[in-house]
């Protein structure tokens, strides 16, 4: 073995990608510590089964438990295996009698509720945790004494917790009273089974547990994400919070034709926090609408009705949106741009954009960028079409643009078509000077050609990176340059 310092060992180990990393524990100490912080940094858990469960068993070490630093407990049982777990056990018949004692031979099937007792155990060993996120639509039990053994095991070193249930769970959740005085982002996600509870229960939950919980913890927060994958009407948490004095990062999904009723509470957050928010995502697309687009007409109003709120989308850093495929969505974003000049990520999602709407788009953010580097950064759109005059107009209008996406609708152009876009696009000026280092393109739900791509690279000299992963090899594709995971 070479005699190395440490220093240029640990240089070694940055260019080793992890999957490789992770084979190379016996090298040496160094490479044994760093690919145990690869293996077990991140535990990802989805599926129920021996494998979670060897894993729970293995994080009662506490030497791969003290590396773990997020943690994802999103056990799913399909509805095959769900059934078979609710079928009863009655026949007593000779040959059933004679089955079920040859299946006592079999090991018995790894459930939710195993997985959730071994991790449990496993609390206690993970001193160094310090995300938290759980999944619970499929743990049917009372949750309250999990989250309370959480909290007294790593509750105080959480940085971020992200829960997903019913609104049940929520309410064991909240009873369990977390002491997580670190914790900056917090993350909600609801689903809602109708059949189960009455629509007054499940209001009285968002308003008097959820919402002061929230309240409760609102100072501390740097971020707050707020998903719905339900029919669940939100109204009602959003009119019962208050404000959040250092809340810079927000994100918002849910269908806007059922989650609000009344957006009013909506509108005050955006409103009332306005001087710290910098990040917001709002992604409010309307469910069951079918193509009819006029069907968006309130989620178009809502957004139209800021006009009246200066103070709604102001100096923004980053904005993800759907703006719907009305005007009155169009005519919002526009002034949200207005409102934010030193914006430096846009991401317009699911509508796609002419030409002349892109231009209106991009021009309120022009006059800030230059070719060193300044006004926006990253750029992702949807555009019905793409042609030399479209990234003319980039070029133009954005020279400091660092990275952009596209979706582009139709299908691929034909030879002779391709042809003449990269003919006239090798002979702009404006694109062999424009500073774009990264570009990716997707076309009828996939990536354009590599071909293709390098053929864009060689009109537009210096992109050094496709699809946000750095380099112009490699299959690894960021669908948003700029974006965090959240």
């Amino acid at each position: 073995m070479l005699d190395l310092p440490p220093e240029l060992w640990l240089r070694i180990i940055s260019f080793i990608p992890d999957e490789s990393l992770v084979r190379l524990v016996g090298v040496n100490l160094l490479f044994y510590s760093a690919a145990l912080d690869t293996r077990y940094s991140t535990i990802y858990v989805q599926k129920v089964g021996t494998k979670a469960e060897k894993l729970f068993e293995r994080l009662r070490d506490p030497v791969p438990a003290g590396r773990v630093r997020k943690l994802i407990f999103r056990p799913h049982v399909s509805p095959a295996e769900a059934a078979r777990a609710a079928r009863p056990t009655s026949p007593t018949s000779t040959s059933s009698r004679i089955r079920r004692i040859l299946q006592r031979k079999q090991p018995e099937p790894v459930t939710v509720v195993r997985l959730v007792e071994l991790l449990r155990l496993a609390f206690p060993v993970l001193v160094n945790l310090r995300s938290f996120e759980v999944e619970a639509w499929d743990m049917t039990q009372d949750l309250r004494g999990f989250f309370r053994e959480a909290w007294t095991a790593f509750g105080q070193n959480l940085e971020a917790i992200s829960i997903g249930g019913r609104p049940e769970n929520f309410r064991h959740f909240v009873e369990s009273q977390p002491h997580i005085p670190n914790c900056r982002s917090f993350n909600l996600q609801f689903t809602h089974e109708v059949d189960t509870m009455a629509n007054s229960a499940v209001v009285g939950i968002l308003v008097d547990c959820v919402a002061p919980y929230i309240n409760s913890i609102a100072p501390q927060l740097t971020m707050l994400k707020i998903w719905s994958w339900s029919t669940l009407d939100l109204s009602a948490l959003f009119a019962h919070l208050g404000s959040f004095p250092l809340l810079s990062e927000f994100h918002l999904r849910a269908p806007f034709n059922k989650a609000f009723t009344d957006p009013a509470g909506l509108t005050r957050l955006l409103e009332t926090n306005s001087s710290s928010l910098e990040r917001v995502e709002l992604r409010l697309n309307q469910t069951n609408t079918g193509m009819d687009k006029h069907s968006e007409g309130n989620l178009g109003d809502w957004l139209l009705s800021h006009k009246d709120h200066p103070e709604v989308m102001k100096d923004l850093k980053i904005l993800r949106l759907y703006p719907t495929n009305l005007d009155s969505g169009f005519q919002a974003v526009l002034t949200y741009l207005e409102r934010s000049p030193n914006l430096q990520v846009l991401a317009i999602k699911d509508r796609y954009l002419y030409i002349d709407e892109i231009e209106m788009l991009i021009t309120p953010l022009s006059a800030r960028s230059t070719a060193d580097g300044e006004g926006l950064q990253h750029l992702r759109l949807n555009v019905r079409l793409w042609s030399a005059e479209l990234f003319e107009l980039f070029a133009e209008k954005l020279p400091g643009l660092h990275s952009l996406s596209l979706y582009v609708g139709g299908s691929s152009p034909d030879r002779a078509a391709s042809e003449r876009f990269f003919s006239t696009l090798r002979e702009s000026e404006a694109c062999r000077s424009w500073k774009l280092h990264d570009i990716g393109i997707w076309q009828g739900g996939q990536e354009i050609p590599s071909t293709a791509m390098k053929e864009l690279a060689q009109c537009i000299p210096a992109v050094q990176s496709f699809w946000g992963n750095g380099h112009m090899f490699g299959d690894e594709r960021f669908y948003e340059a700029g974006f965090t995971s959240i």
